[in-house]
C-alpha cells in the first residue's frame, strides 16, 4: 500500500508495505500475486500452526454464532473455562493451577507484575514493588512492560516516564561480560541478580522477569547450562518471585512445553501468548500456582486487574482449537 494512499498508521511512515490476501500452511500470498514463505512464524513466532488451518476457522465461526462476548468481571463462558482446562491439565508445569487471560504478551506482563506486587502486599511485605528484569530484553511494548524490558532502543524515547526498575546482565554466551566460555562459565551474570537484589534491599525486590530464550533483542539466545538453576536459588534466598516470560518460548515452540524445561526448572508466573492462539486471534495468559493464588483467595479474595477483553471468548474458543491441534 502506497503510504500517500493508506489511512492506516503504519509502523514504518514512508514505507510502501505489501498487502496480503491470503495464507495456506506455511505461505502467504500478496494482492499481485507473489508468495512469500512465512519462515519465522509471522516474524516473531506466531503463526505455531500455519495458516488457514480448517479446524480452528471453524472453532471461531461456532463460538461468534453462539456467544461473541460476555463481561469477565460478571460472567464466565464455556469456552475461557476449557482453554483453561487445556493450559493445566496438558501443558502447564506441576503445581500451576490457574490462569489469567489477556489479549497478547504486552498486558501478560503488566498482569503477572500486578499479581506478584500484589501477592506480596496481601502477605504483609507492602514494600516489595521494584521488578528486576535484564538487559538486552524485551518483555512488551507499554509503558510498564518497557520498563521491565532491557531493549534501549524501544525504552529510549519514553525514558523519562519509564516505571522504576533495576536490570542486571545478560546471559549471553556469545557476548559474555566476563568473557567466559562453557562450561568453564562462573554464571557471574545470575550472581548479578544477587548483587542487584542485595543493592537495593531485598525487602523492596517484587519480581525478577527474564525470557528463557531471549528473542527480540539477542536473536534467540538461550542460557548458559546452570544459569536458571542459579537464578532459581537466588529468588528462593530472598524471597523474590520469578516470572518467566515464555511469550515466544511456550507452547512447543523449542522442542519442549516451555523454554525452562530445558533447564528442569520451575519458576513461580509464566507469561505467555502468540503460539496459544497461533496468530488467528489476540489472546495471552498468566499462569500460576494453585498455591499462589490461594494466597490471594484467603485474604482480599480479589486480584485487582481486568480488561475488557480479558478472557474474550471468540480468542479462547481459538485457543481451544490450536492447543487441540498442537496435541493432536
Amino acid at each position: 500500500m502506497d503510504p500517500d494512499r493508506t489511512r492506516v498508521i503504519h509502523r514504518e511512515l514512508n514505507r510502501s508495505y505489501p498487502t496480503l490476501v491470503r495464507g495456506e500452511g506455511v505461505y502467504l500470498y500478496d494482492d499481485q500475486g507473489k508468495r512469500y514463505i512465512d519462515g519465522s512464524g509471522g516474524s516473531a513466532a506466531v503463526t505455531a500452526i500455519g495458516h488457514g488451518v480448517q479446524e480452528v476457522v471453524d472453532a471461531l465461526a461456532e463460538q461468534a454464532a453462539r456467544l461473541a462476548f460476555a463481561p469477565s468481571h460478571a460472567f464466565t463462558t464455556d469456552a475461557v473455562e476449557e482453554c483453561a482446562r487445556l493450559v493445566v491439565e496438558e501443558f502447564a508445569p506441576e503445581g500451576f493451577g490457574k490462569v489469567w487471560f489477556v489479549s497478547g504478551g504486552s498486558e501478560a506482563t503488566d498482569n503477572a507484575v500486578k499479581m506478584a506486587i500484589q501477592y506480596h502486599r496481601e502477605r504483609g511485605e507492602g514494600s516489595r514493588h521494584l521488578v528486576i528484569g535484564r538487559r538486552s530484553s524485551f518483555h512488551g511494548a507499554t509503558i510498564a512492560a518497557l520498563g521491565f524490558g532491557g531493549n534501549a532502543g524501544r525504552r529510549r524515547p519514553y525514558a523519562a516516564i519509564l516505571p522504576p526498575a533495576e536490570h542486571i546482565a545478560p546471559c549471553h554466551p556469545y557476548r559474555c561480560r566476563a568473557n567466559s566460555a562453557c562450561p568453564e562459565c562462573d554464571l557471574s551474570c545470575a550472581d548479578d541478580l544477587e548483587f542487584t537484589i542485595r543493592q537495593v534491599g531485598a525487602e523492596n525486590v517484587a519480581a525478577f522477569i527474564a525470557e528463557p530464550v531471549v528473542g527480540a533483542t539477542l536473536g534467540a539466545a538461550p542460557a548458559t547450562p546452570g544459569y536458571f538453576q542459579r537464578i532459581r536459588e537466588i529468588c528462593d534466598r530472598y524471597g523474590v518471585l520469578f516470572i518467566a516470560d515464555e511469550v515466544m518460548t511456550g507452547f512447543g515452540r523449542t522442542g519442549q512445553r516451555w523454554g525452562l524445561d530445558h533447564w528442569g526448572v520451575t519458576p513461580d508466573l509464566i507469561t505467555c501468548a502468540k503460539g496459544i492462539s497461533g496468530g488467528y486471534a489476540p489472546l495471552g495468559t498468566v499462569l500460576a500456582k494453585s498455591e499462589f493464588v490461594g494466597e490471594v483467595r484467603s485474604r482480599s479474595g480479589s486480584f485487582v486487574i481486568g480488561h475488557t477483553s480479558s478472557g474474550n471468548a471468540l480468542s479462547c474458543a481459538v485457543g481451544i482449537a490450536v492447543l487441540r491441534y498442537i496435541l493432536d
